[in-house]
């Protein structure tokens, strides 16, 4: 059966930071202390962001600074209880919501 609810996306770099982690780090150990069902942290192999620069995957380069997205999905309710917390931890990015249908599959 699905349901309505929200996804929270956030869109960072691979080095971004917060409170001296890896934002991507720190925002999954954020949801998880607020009690989302679930995160997902994909590393992108190719973007660019406001200063237009493209990073891409190079074999050859030590420090990459790859596009990462983070993504946790619940009721609207939930993840607007978040978002502008979350808006202000991201201080180098994208936040985007945006509303989904769920079927949540548990075991």
């Amino acid at each position: 059966m699905f349901t309505n609810g929200m996804l929270l996306r956030i869109y960072v770099s691979e080095t971004a930071r917060i409170h001296d982690q890896p934002a991507y780090k720190y925002l999954v150990e954020y949801f998880r202390q607020k009690g989302f069902p679930g995160c997902t942290v994909y590393r992108g192999l190719m973007g660019f962001g406001h200063e237009k620069d493209i990073k891409s995957f190079d074999v050859f380069r030590l420090s990459l600074d790859l596009p990462v997205v983070i993504e946790v999905a619940d009721t609207a309710e939930r993840v607007m209880e978040v978002r502008d917390e979350v808006d202000s931890l991201v201080q180098h990015g994208l936040v985007i919501t945006q509303p989904v249908s769920m079927s949540r599959k548990l075991p």
